[in-house]
């Protein structure tokens, strides 16, 4: 469930000031994601706007203070979105971070799939689906 879908669940069953909130929220939490450098998206999720104060919290004390270091572009490339925001507050909370998932144990391409995948590999011309079959083949190759 997206947390958009979770969101509007949610706002049937709360009073609807309440409602209004964690829809401003999530509006702004979109906004700040658009603004955001790829290296730190999913890593600053928003907890407060008040008085034109942003609250923030990261996953960590590098993104808090990279954060910190870009507000300034950060409240202008907000205020373009439409978000009107006077300072940023950064906080650390580490329990924000994903949890480990250990990797899970996949079977392996089946010999019938892998000989199929040879056999059209030998058959189709030069190309980039025959360099991609070939990378696939040689990764799927048994170990000697």
């Amino acid at each position: 469930m997206s947390a958009a879908s979770l969101a509007e669940l949610l706002a049937r069953g709360l009073p609807q000031g309440v409602a209004a909130r964690a829809q401003a929220l999530l509006r702004v939490q979109a906004a700040l994601d658009r603004a955001l450098p790829a290296a730190l998206a999913g890593r600053v999720r928003v907890m407060q706007l008040e008085q034109e104060t942003l609250a923030l919290a990261c996953d960590s004390g590098a993104v808090a203070s990279r954060l910190r270091h870009e507000s300034a572009g950060l409240i202008d490339s907000l205020a373009r979105q439409g978000v009107t925001i006077s300072a940023v507050r950064v906080s650390v909370n580490p329990d924000q971070a994903a949890r480990y998932a250990p990797p899970v144990d996949k079977p392996g391409v089946p010999a019938t799939a892998l000989d199929s995948l040879a056999h059209l590999n030998a058959d189709i011309e030069d190309g980039p689906l025959k360099d991609a079959l070939t990378r696939l083949l040689r990764h799927h190759a048994p170990r000697r």
